[in-house]
């Protein structure tokens, strides 16, 4: 925007829209006398952000700065002009923004003098000081500040009965000047700059189309008559008389002359239209390149949280190992619920080198909201659902078995007595031993 309101790039290269007289460039002027050592409107928004006192850093995507468009109709600004009162129209102007916006925020305000109507570009840097709206709404300030601290906060500017105001008090002080306010809620809707060149676009696009078949409408005529002319310059004294010649030639030369002004204006309303695209085109790059940077940055964000996320769970993985571990001392490869409408719970798993797949359908719902939840992990929901056995291959189920009676005391082994009659101490069924002939307890195999 700076590089459209003061018709120079950054680097200081002439930049001169399409809808701009260059001619009359060097008319348009600022109206602001700059802070010592600022070049232009961009230092100038710094500038004031960094001497208002702003007591929070100023974010990434805060509005810096609010560019106000001040003007009237066409026939009315040039009449302005034309009776000398412009001056006085940008002095009343002025002191409308600073007794609106603030002296300290208007940083910047630009004349236009080579577009079509002359018009103000001002610049407000929206610093506040009147106390937060939030804090009023719900009651959070028990007493009255004595100095707000300022603040960045272009909502405190643009909300919908401020917006109002502004055009109100614009009108009352452009009264003297004949301007008179818009119509209260008429439904009209701001044109971008961008909406604004491709309606121009698609209307020179029409014209050129107009014109080039009004030229070779006309070039068809002018070939006609000179055919004629031709045809009829050795008949001329038997037939067409002697004044039809000339009259012939006139025709072909006023054909000419047509057909050269329409040449013309068709050559300038092509080099406008290539303008225009050249404009759209510069301002969709600068598009993509801010569409690209903030696609970067997501894609930065996203993979730093991934990175924290996965941290997280290792963290959480070591500090509860018993919660990522399966009854049957089986890995477990993969455990998903295939249909949320009806729940089952599907794992793979891998035991001695074998993969064993299956699936459980009695997940209740209770069970589903804890997953959910994070209450329990997956490993977990696996153990609430199979057995040990479940959980492996079938031809890895005598191993676990044996796995299992092992950890539960070993395979018990009967004695054969020697029938010499009654029962004796030292033998494993006296009736003060009979707790050691009792299995060990553990779940039927499937």
């Amino acid at each position: 925007m700076s590089c459209h309101i003061e018709r120079k790039t950054a680097d200081g290269k002439p930049h001169i829209p399409s809808n701009a007289d260059e001619s009359r460039t060097h008319l348009n002027r600022e109206l602001i006398t700059l802070p010592e050592g600022v070049q232009n409107r961009s230092q100038a928004i710094q500038h004031r952000i960094e001497t208002a006192g702003l007591q929070r850093k100023v974010g990434k995507n805060q509005t810096r700065a609010i560019r106000v468009l001040l003007t009237g109709s066409h026939e009315q600004m040039m009449a302005l002009a034309s009776d000398g009162r412009l001056d006085d129209w940008c002095r009343a102007n002025i002191k409308w923004l600073q007794d609106t916006f603030g002296e300290d925020n208007l940083v910047s305000c630009v004349l236009h003098m080579d577009e079509k109507t002359p018009h103000l570009h001002a610049t407000v840097v929206p610093v506040v000081s009147a106390p937060r709206k939030r804090r009023e709404r719900e009651g959070e300030q028990k007493y009255k500040e004595k100095d707000p601290a300022p603040r960045l906060c272009a909502n405190e500017l643009m909300t919908r009965g401020k917006l109002r105001q502004y055009q109100d008090t614009y009108a009352q002080a452009m009264a003297e000047f004949g301007l008179k306010r818009g119509v209260v809620a008429s439904g009209a809707r701001h044109q971008t700059q961008q909406q604004y060149n491709r309606q121009q676009a698609l209307e020179l696009q029409s014209d050129i189309e107009r014109l080039t078949a009004e030229i070779e409408k006309l070039t068809a005529e002018k070939v006609k008559v000179e055919k004629g002319a031709k045809d009829g310059k050795n008949r001329i004294l038997s037939w067409l008389g002697t004044g039809e010649l000339p009259k012939l030639e006139k025709e072909v030369a006023d054909k000419d002359k047509q057909i050269a002004a329409l040449q013309k204006r068709l050559t300038d309303m092509q080099k406008r239209y290539d303008s225009l695209k050249a404009d759209s085109l510069r301002e969709h790059n600068s598009y993509q390149k801010e569409i690209d940077a903030t696609t970067k940055r997501a894609a930065e964000w996203e993979s730093r949280n991934n990175a924290e996320h996965n941290r997280a769970k290792e963290l959480h993985r070591l500090a509860y190992p018993e919660r990522y571990r399966l009854s049957s001392g089986a890995e477990l490869v993969s455990g998903w619920i295939p249909n949320r409408m009806y729940p089952s719970l599907s794992i793979t798993t891998l035991f001695h080198g074998n993969e064993f797949r299956n699936t459980s359908y009695n997940l209740s719902q209770i069970l589903l909201d804890k997953y959910d939840s994070g209450a329990l992990t997956l490993h977990e929901l696996v153990n609430e659902l199979f057995d040990p056995w479940e959980q492996v291959d079938e031809s890895q189920h005598s191993l676990l078995a044996v796995m299992l009676q092992t950890a539960a005391g070993g395979i018990p082994t009967p004695h054969v007595g020697t029938g010499a009659g009654g029962p004796s101490s030292d033998l494993q069924w006296n009736e003060n031993d009979k707790d050691k002939l009792r299995k060990p307890k553990f779940k039927s195999m499937r």
